[in-house]
């Protein structure tokens, strides 16, 4: 079970992802020849993984009080990669963990894509266990990096831009998927 409530090392791994993908978080610069992470960077690779590991049983260990809708189920999440933003949806069998936060502008959405990504690539180079990355554009409207195990996209963390009728703005978006809705 990934945790039914905050503890010490999880709640340190909770905050450094929130402030990581909130992107407004400063960090300093690392020394490149250090060759291990720091504990919150460990813990945060974990949790990570943990959530990765958790869709393979439909996210059943972190989800709880579904709100029951037309044609799916939202489930709420104790798993919070970005405070108050991250859901699972289910489609019949089918479910997806995913986080979205809006950003005033292109260049503070970047820099949140950025750092996640950052993050992300460092947990996947010290366990690599199968995980990959593949990067791509999204038409004009953005970009996006996808997370694969095996040849399968399990996850991705998306920059785009979201229309809106008086003034544009940038979300990021983290989605992981369980094994039944791979693309």
């Amino acid at each position: 079970m990934l945790w039914k409530t905050v503890s010490g090392k999880h709640f340190v791994a909770m905050v450094f992802l929130l402030i990581m993908l909130s992107g407004c978080g400063s960090f300093a610069a690392k020394d490149p020849s250090m060759t291990s992470a720091s504990t919150a960077d460990q813990a945060g690779c974990q949790s990570l993984f943990t959530l990765f590991s958790s869709s393979n049983n439909n996210f059943e260990s972190i989800r709880f009080r579904p709100s029951y809708k037309y044609r799916f189920t939202l489930w709420e999440s104790r798993y919070q990669l970005i405070e108050n933003s991250c859901q699972i949806w289910q489609w019949g069998d089918q479910y997806s963990y995913l986080c979205n936060k809006a950003y005033p502008d292109q260049e503070t959405a970047h820099q949140a894509y950025e750092q996640a990504q950052t993050f992300i690539n460092q947990c996947l180079g010290e366990h690599p266990n199968g995980w990959y990355e593949k990067q791509g554009l999204l038409e004009a409207r953005g970009e996006e990096t996808q997370y694969l195990l095996e040849d399968q996209v399990r996850g991705f963390l998306r920059k785009q831009s979201t229309p809106g009728l008086f003034k544009d703005s940038w979300s990021v978006y983290f989605w992981v998927d369980s094994p039944s809705v791979l693309r």
